[in-house]
């Protein structure tokens, strides 16, 4: 599904469309600031958190970078850090643990001003605590904006307009 909505892939039939346009005729970097992705492997660079943000939006400001890390309920930390925006993540990310990574990379994708996200297991290998914790963080950090939440368990998406399954490559709606 990620991969069709992002033009990784095309249709075997039929079209995509986004506000009416089919998505075949729009250009990478347009679909890109319509839609934003959150990969399950959401890496961070050896850079610092401030350049690893930027990814998302190169001209942010310094306060949206901390808006942006406020929402994803990540900002306290990084401000306790001796280096605050200019700390250096480390290779992969090893700086900050799953939990924290993640949240850093869930800001880097906020920061984007894209009306669609897709979020693919964005609480993979967290623990149970930290998955309630960050799904919890989901609900209102991306209030106003369409959101595709790529699951294969349902904990945690209580509170969706709409829940579908994909199976044989069709969607249905999900039950119980």
């Amino acid at each position: 599904l990620a991969a069709l909505l992002l033009k990784f892939a095309a249709p075997q039939q039929g079209q995509i469309t986004l506000g009416g346009v089919d998505i075949a005729t729009l250009a990478a970097a347009d679909l890109r600031r319509r839609v934003a992705w959150l990969t399950q492997d959401a890496r961070l660079f050896d850079d610092s958190i401030a350049a690893n943000l930027r990814l998302a939006a190169p001209d942010a400001t310094e306060a949206e970078l901390w808006r942006a890390l406020d929402r994803a309920q990540i900002g306290d930390l990084v401000r306790s850090l001796p280096d605050g925006l200019e700390t250096m993540c480390g290779e992969a990310g090893a700086r900050f643990s799953g939990g924290q990574g993640r949240r850093i990379a869930l800001a880097r994708t906020l920061l984007s001003p894209a009306p669609v996200l897709i979020l693919d297991e964005p609480a993979a290998g967290l623990d149970a605590d930290t998955e309630r914790a960050f799904l919890a963080t989901l609900d209102e950090a991306t209030a106003g904006r369409t959101v595709i939440l790529i699951l294969h368990r349902l904990t945690g998406v209580e509170r969706p307009n709409r829940i579908l399954r994909l199976v044989g490559g069709r969607a249905i709606p999900a039950t119980g």
